[in-house]
Protein backbone atom coordinates (compact mmCIF):
# COMPACT_ATOMS: atom_id res chain seq x y z
CA UNK A 1 0.00 0.00 0.00
CA UNK A 2 1.22 3.37 -0.74
CA UNK A 3 2.11 5.77 1.82
CA UNK A 4 -0.44 8.48 0.59
CA UNK A 5 -3.24 5.69 0.26
CA UNK A 6 -3.00 5.62 4.51
CA UNK A 7 -4.95 7.23 7.09
CA UNK A 8 -3.10 7.49 10.20
CA UNK A 9 -5.14 7.86 13.72
CA UNK A 10 -3.46 11.11 14.25
CA UNK A 11 -5.73 12.40 10.99
CA UNK A 12 -8.72 10.85 13.00
CA UNK A 13 -7.88 12.19 16.36
CA UNK A 14 -7.16 15.79 14.44
CA UNK A 15 -10.35 15.98 12.94
CA UNK A 16 -12.87 18.25 13.85
CA UNK A 17 -15.53 16.46 11.45
CA UNK A 18 -15.51 13.29 13.11
CA UNK A 19 -14.54 14.52 16.73
CA UNK A 20 -11.75 12.20 17.11
CA UNK A 21 -13.47 9.26 17.02
CA UNK A 22 -12.25 5.95 14.33
CA UNK A 23 -15.99 4.66 14.03
CA UNK A 24 -17.09 8.25 12.88
CA UNK A 25 -14.30 8.44 10.55
CA UNK A 26 -14.83 4.93 8.93
CA UNK A 27 -18.35 5.65 8.86
CA UNK A 28 -17.70 8.79 7.19
CA UNK A 29 -15.39 7.12 4.25
CA UNK A 30 -17.66 4.18 4.02
CA UNK A 31 -20.72 6.46 3.44
CA UNK A 32 -18.34 8.79 0.68
CA UNK A 33 -16.69 5.48 -0.82
CA UNK A 34 -20.55 3.81 -1.52
CA UNK A 35 -21.50 7.04 -3.39
CA UNK A 36 -18.59 7.51 -5.44
CA UNK A 37 -19.24 3.63 -6.06
CA UNK A 38 -23.10 4.01 -7.04
CA UNK A 39 -21.98 7.17 -9.05
CA UNK A 40 -19.69 5.39 -11.10
CA UNK A 41 -22.14 2.59 -11.73
CA UNK A 42 -24.26 4.71 -13.07
CA UNK A 43 -22.11 6.32 -15.50
CA UNK A 44 -22.20 9.85 -13.75
CA UNK A 45 -18.14 9.28 -13.11
CA UNK A 46 -15.08 7.76 -14.58
CA UNK A 47 -13.19 6.22 -11.88
CA UNK A 48 -8.97 6.36 -11.84
CA UNK A 49 -8.79 4.72 -8.69
CA UNK A 50 -10.54 2.70 -6.07
CA UNK A 51 -13.90 4.76 -4.70
CA UNK A 52 -12.44 3.47 -0.69
CA UNK A 53 -8.85 5.25 -2.02
CA UNK A 54 -10.74 8.46 -3.02
CA UNK A 55 -12.43 8.82 0.07
CA UNK A 56 -9.36 8.47 2.19
CA UNK A 57 -8.14 10.67 0.51
CA UNK A 58 -11.14 13.01 0.67
CA UNK A 59 -11.21 12.85 4.54
CA UNK A 60 -7.19 13.83 5.01
CA UNK A 61 -8.31 16.33 2.78
CA UNK A 62 -11.20 17.41 5.39
CA UNK A 63 -13.66 17.47 2.54
CA UNK A 64 -16.13 15.12 3.93
CA UNK A 65 -18.71 16.21 6.88
CA UNK A 66 -20.78 14.05 8.51
CA UNK A 67 -24.60 15.56 9.46
CA UNK A 68 -26.11 13.95 12.64
CA UNK A 69 -30.32 13.44 12.59
CA UNK A 70 -32.28 15.73 14.56
CA UNK A 71 -35.36 15.00 16.54
CA UNK A 72 -37.27 16.09 13.69
CA UNK A 73 -35.91 13.69 11.22
CA UNK A 74 -37.28 10.47 13.04
CA UNK A 75 -40.87 10.54 14.96
CA UNK A 76 -41.18 8.78 18.48
CA UNK A 77 -44.11 6.95 16.83
CA UNK A 78 -41.69 5.38 14.43
CA UNK A 79 -39.18 5.15 16.89
CA UNK A 80 -41.60 2.80 18.90
CA UNK A 81 -43.60 0.87 16.59
CA UNK A 82 -39.97 -0.07 15.39
CA UNK A 83 -38.77 -1.20 18.76
CA UNK A 84 -41.81 -2.96 19.24
CA UNK A 85 -41.75 -5.25 16.06
CA UNK A 86 -38.23 -5.90 16.56
CA UNK A 87 -38.72 -6.97 20.28
CA UNK A 88 -39.42 -11.01 20.51
CA UNK A 89 -42.12 -12.27 22.40
CA UNK A 90 -41.50 -13.39 25.72
CA UNK A 91 -42.43 -17.24 24.41
CA UNK A 92 -39.76 -16.63 21.88
CA UNK A 93 -37.31 -15.96 24.64
CA UNK A 94 -38.14 -18.26 26.76
CA UNK A 95 -37.80 -21.11 23.91
CA UNK A 96 -34.12 -20.17 22.87
CA UNK A 97 -32.97 -20.00 26.39
CA UNK A 98 -34.80 -23.97 26.60
CA UNK A 99 -32.93 -24.64 23.69
CA UNK A 100 -29.88 -23.30 24.40
CA UNK A 101 -29.76 -25.02 27.74
CA UNK A 102 -30.63 -28.31 26.33
CA UNK A 103 -27.85 -28.04 23.99
CA UNK A 104 -25.17 -27.91 26.45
Amino acid sequence: MAESQRVYLDDIYASEECQGSVFRAVVMMAHEARFINNQSKQGYIQLTQKPTTIAMNRFKEHKLTMIEKGSNDVTEDAVKSSVVEAAPSAEAVAQASADATDAF
